[in-house]
């Protein structure tokens, strides 16, 4: 009897490593793989990367190259930029309304 319980456990748990090993190299070979679409998206978003940070640096070399004048202009007119563009807050109780 003992043998026969051993030997249905055995069959039972081989039949069971092989079921997962099998659903793993159906289906795992899909999980393994990179899709091609989150490839190309991470090529993309490193390109993406990339120009940004040739941009921030030709700037900031633009920006260095300027005299103090054009400096001090360039200070200015970001200043008035960011007044101008700041979004409008109306009063609790003024009448005016943001555009």
């Amino acid at each position: 009897m003992n043998k026969s319980f051993y030997k249905s456990r055995l069959i039972l748990a081989s039949f069971i490593i092989f079921l997962t090993a099998f659903t793993f190299t159906g289906s795992g070979c899909r999980m393994l793989k990179h899709d091609k679409k989150e490839i190309a998206e991470k090529k993309q978003a490193q390109a993406d990367q990339k120009f940004n940070d040739e941009y921030e640096k030709s700037v900031n070399k633009h920006k260095k190259n300027q005299s103090k004048q054009a400096k001090a202009m360039m200070k200015k007119t970001k200043k008035d930029a960011d007044r101008y563009n700041k979004p409008k807050k109306r009063g609790l109780f003024s009448g005016t309304k943001c555009k």
